[in-house]
């Protein structure tokens, strides 16, 4: 079933717009026969706003059920029901209410399971980096770690999460942490991606999600449909974040069940304040 994931939010959102396109260009026409028509926009646009602002806004974490976004589904479906004409109300249901649930309590969900790799107090194995030229990434002796699996540049989340990260270097590299930020994504959208933050951040390629797989992270599926047309694999890694001791002894783990909800910066800096 998660494999089917990748196919939902770009194929949907083609739809439900072109669907928009047609309530309004209806209620333009025929306002008269307006109530259906106006409860299926009130059911769709809710879902297709927020997915799109998360494109736009740029931001690592959202609440993790949007009531208000299923109350207006269920709100407009209702009302283009009482006021039935087809094809708006099936517009309301398949397109606004059904899509609501399943996006929040389906697709955002992350079907993971404990990792026995990644756990607080065992030591993390040994992890062969690479940057985006293909060469070795080796750990500076004596450092904290704190290393942020991310899914790929196409993940508007992962992008905004890095931002924060980058932000607060200096407050890690006062505490003295080695930042790595670790992707399946091509070389090319690695290095594009380290010339966009001016941050002592190590940029690293898993190639074919070899680490991934063998921490127990890897996503089968994870990358949507249509997103490999621009290079990228189908798989790829669920959100994680570890943070290590200089001994590679694991202080914090972050396996988010989630997709939609990162931890908070802070929540680093307290982890690692703790262990001082």
């Amino acid at each position: 079933m998660g494999a089917l994931k990748r196919y939902f939010p770009i194929p949907y959102l083609m739809v439900a717009m072109g669907a928009m396109g047609h309530i309004v260009v209806h209620l333009v026409r025929a306002p008269e026969t307006g109530l259906a028509w106006v409860g299926a926009l009130v059911a769709i646009v809710p879902l297709v706003s927020f997915m799109s602002s998360l494109v736009l806004v740029r931001r690592a974490r959202t609440w993790r059920n949007q009531y208000l976004m299923l109350a207006l589904a269920l709100i407009g479906t209702v009302i283009s029901f009482i006021g039935f004409e087809s094809p708006a109300s099936w517009y309301a249901l398949f397109l606004g209410l059904i899509p609501s649930f399943g996006y929040i309590f389906w697709y955002s969900r992350l079907d993971r399971s404990a990792s026995t790799a990644i756990a607080v107090g065992v030591t993390l194995p040994e992890l062969e980096l690479f940057d985006g030229d293909g060469k070795p990434v080796t750990p500076t002796e004596g450092k904290h770690g704190l290393y942020m699996f991310i899914r790929g540049n196409w993940c508007p989340l992962c992008m905004a999460q890095v931002k924060e990260i980058a932000a607060q270097y200096r407050a890690l590299e006062a505490r003295g942490v080695e930042v790595f930020l670790i992707s399946r994504q091509p070389e090319a959208n690695t290095r594009a991606l380290a010339k966009r933050f001016d941050a002592p951040i190590r940029f690293c390629v898993d190639e074919d999600g070899q680490l991934a797989r063998r921490l127990g992270i890897e996503h089968i599926g994870g990358v949507p449909f249509l997103m490999d047309t621009l290079g990228y694999d189908s798989d790829s890694v669920l959100p994680t974040v570890v943070i290590t001791d200089p001994s590679r002894r694991i202080i914090f783990v972050d396996l988010t069940d989630n997709y939609r909800v990162r931890p908070e910066p802070s929540t680093f800096l307290a982890a690692l304040d703790a262990l001082a």
